[in-house]
């Protein structure tokens, strides 16, 4: 998507730039986007881990069931404090 020339007015090609390059600038954006900008970011980068892992997070997977999709252990996660207690039940 770098490189094209935004047609005047087409918000829609501007807003998936905008995510696109947010993504690039730090993976960890995905966990911030909505469905709509995770649908972008997997239809322009394609199913990379933040990005397969920030939907399953959404679908309300466990973190069981999210390693397992990305072929991780749990304990690869790097959670914060809230995190802690769903890794070990």
């Amino acid at each position: 998507m770098s490189g094209e020339v935004m047609p005047k007015g087409d918000m829609t090609l501007l807003r998936r730039y905008i995510v696109v390059e947010r993504y690039k600038m730090d993976n960890g954006y995905a966990y911030e986007c909505g469905d709509d900008e995770l649908d972008t970011l997997l239809h322009e980068m394609g199913e990379l881990e933040p990005i397969v892992d920030a939907i399953n997070e959404r679908a309300g997977f466990s973190i069981e069931q999210r390693a397992a999709y990305i072929g991780c252990e749990k304990e690869d996660f790097h959670c914060d404090v809230d995190c802690d207690s769903e890794i070990n039940e």
